[in-house]
């Protein structure tokens, strides 16, 4: 058994504490701290039950379903939180606990909690007492974030601080006592790897639930030897987690190849589902750059089942270490504990950095603010008071859009977002040229309270080079490429019911794996929404001179033949785009799009490419 000598000191601390406190005092902390726990339990035992759910969906083929509870998904932490601080505020009106934000049903937002109120000595007994109920406990890191989501929102900012919520773990992920391990082992000798393959597919899914099982084993032997070769001599372990990543159309086993020679090799098993041929291996991946492109940040959150989220996100850490843990939680559908690792990591790399928040790189946004550290990994965005012409709209519809974009189905070149509230930034840190254009564009969404910058409302983002600057510096070979990829990503846009509406390059980033993600919400909306037209002909030479179009344009027209005069700024970028992408400046083409949407609903799509799938390595058609 793992020694947890850093749980039993954190109770043992908790236990110090406590022992000089009265005893309807403890009883009081304990009955809070049991309280909160259990509702943090409720929420988790959700997300299991949808987890469990989406595995049936996919044996079922109910796709739909899938794409419903997903969103649903999304919403389960604040509405959990929510119900649960409507209880907890009666039970602390109840207990005479001043600090709890009055008519906490009635009004949103809150009045600011007198700080001469705040029973300061009980909510460190509460926590204290919290720290011990979860130090033994199977996720106490989603336990601590719930926690500091409840205090949060029943009491105001000035009492967010390490006395009384979790501004760092207080229980070590190292030393959890698992029931039972979060993977499955392989040992491969002599011949044995068919068995071991049979072993893993059926582990998951019953064998008659499988097409054609024999042939499916034969190809994942055949192109493991045929990617990884050395192993055809070689001894090795294949290590697999114990709960298919489910997500859209698709489950996913993931794990990783371990021999005693070389480093770890990762290991992505593709699953699908069709009537007639049952569930199939539709790819294996084993290389990072791929598997990485699975997991990224662009993509929906999978669904998984599991006691020990950590322990899944440390093996997917040691396979993918390129992804941040943040980026890890959130793909695996905790996205409230990807915020808060994220958060975190801003706290400590705004103490050791010497960098300013400096206005972020490119052409500034009419509608939105973007900042950034200069070598930190992520940007801050948050909306301007007032929309540059001829950008409209309000804040709320713009936040609509993001809330928009985190609900729809990511195939991939959207990318994820974190939203945050009264956000704290240190003022030395801040570059005099930024705060001034937060003064200037963002006057009512900050405030300065004595060395503090608070933002009352942000999203955090990945760091992208924005696609125009990309191309400024780029070889010729390079911009062909990425060029190739912005048309690939308008065309999955459209084609996943997205209208990304402002497709200048500047609203495009380029990621680390090169691939071109849309980042631009402000026009976002479901391609029903534009009527796409060809633009007629003038009927004389005035009008085709003129400086304004010689026909009507309604408010939802759109003309494709014109992205060609704002898309790319040259000849070979032109010429390069029309080679592959010439059909996204045909309005017939945007409106047979349409239409296969309204018939048959969004296309499937892969997050690997076509040459990986086996019905292309072995010459069928599957779709």
């Amino acid at each position: 058994m793992v020694n947890n000598s850093s749980q039993k000191i954190s109770s043992s601390i908790a236990k110090k504490f406590l022992s000089g406190v009265n005893n309807s005092s403890h009883r009081i902390s304990a009955s809070i701290a049991k309280k909160i726990l259990s509702g943090f339990e409720q929420h988790y035992q959700n997300i299991k039950s949808a987890s469990i759910e989406a595995k049936r969906c996919f044996e079922e083929r109910e796709w739909e379903k899938i794409e419903s509870d997903s969103k649903l998904r999304l919403n389960f932490y604040d509405k959990q939180v929510d119900n649960f601080c409507k209880k907890l505020s009666s039970e602390l009106k109840k207990q005479t606990l001043y600090g709890a934000r009055a008519e906490f049903i009635a009004k949103i937002p809150y009045e600011p909690t007198h700080i001469e109120k705040f029973n300061s000595e009980f909510w460190k007994k509460t926590k204290l007492m919290y720290v011990e109920l979860i130090t033994e406990h199977k996720q106490p890191e989603l336990a601590e974030t719930f926690y500091n989501s409840v205090f949060c929102r029943l009491f105001s900012r000035s009492f967010y601080n390490t006395q009384y919520i979790f501004t760092k773990p207080s229980v070590s992920l190292d030393y959890i006592d698992m029931d039972e391990p979060v993977t499955d082992s392989y040992f491969i000798e002599n011949d044995q790897l068919k068995n071991s393959f049979t072993s893993i597919l059926t582990s998951y899914f019953n064998k008659s639930s499988f097409g054609s099982l024999e042939q499916d084993i034969q190809r994942l032997e055949e192109q493991l030897f045929t990617q990884l070769p050395r192993l055809e001599s070689d001894v090795f372990e294949i290590q697999v987690i114990s709960t298919p990543f489910i997500r859209g159309k698709a489950a996913y086993i993931t794990g990783k190849i371990v021999s005693q020679l070389h480093a770890d090799q990762p290991l992505l098993i593709v699953l699908l589902n069709d009537k007639e041929k049952g569930i199939y291996v539709d790819s294996l991946l084993t290389d990072v750059g791929s598997i990485s492109i699975v997991f990224s940040f662009s993509r929906s959150y999978f669904f998984i089942t599991t006691d020990y989220p950590s322990a899944i996100v440390e093996f997917l850490k040691e396979i993918l270490p390129g992804k941040t843990r943040a980026v890890l939680y959130s793909a695996i559908g905790l996205h409230k504990q990807g915020k808060t690792l994220l958060y975190r990591h801003f706290l400590k790399y705004s103490k050791v950095t010497s960098e300013k928040l400096i206005i972020a790189p490119g052409i500034k946004g009419m509608v939105m603010s973007v900042f950034t550290f200069p070598m930190y990994p992520y940007v801050f965005k948050i909306i301007n008071d007032q929309f540059a012409p001829p950008k409209m709209g309000t804040k709320e519809m713009v936040k609509d859009r993001y809330y928009f974009v985190k609900n729809h189905v990511r195939v991939g070149r959207l990318a994820d977002t974190w939203e945050f509230s009264n956000v704290a930034f240190s003022m030395k840190d801040i570059d005099n040229a930024l705060l001034t254009e937060l003064k200037k564009k963002a006057g009512s969404n900050i405030e300065i309270e004595g060395d503090l910058l608070i933002i009352k409302h942000m999203y955090i983002e990945n760091k992208m080079t924005p696609l125009n600057i990309y191309l400024e510096t780029a070889t010729k070979e390079q911009q062909t490429h990425i060029i190739n990829d912005y048309g690939k990503a308008i065309d999955e846009l459209i084609n996943s019911n997205i209208f990304p509406g402002d497709m200048l390059t500047k609203n495009f980033g380029v990621t680390r794996q090169n691939r071109v993600v849309f980042y631009d919400y402000d026009e976002i909306t479901l391609m029903s929404t534009p009527i796409f037209k060809k633009i007629p002909k003038s009927r004389t030479y005035e009008e085709e001179m003129a400086s304004e179009p010689w026909y009507y344009v309604g408010q939802n027209d759109v003309f494709p033949e014109e992205f060609k005069y704002f898309m790319l700024p040259n000849k070979f970028m032109k010429e390069t785009f029309n080679k592959h992408y010439k059909k996204l400046l045909d309005a017939k083409y945007w409106v047979s799009i349409q239409e296969k949407i309204q018939k048959n609903g969004v296309m499937d799509y892969y997050p690997y490419g076509t040459e990986k799938r086996m019905c292309e390595i072995y010459g069928e058609n599957n779709d």
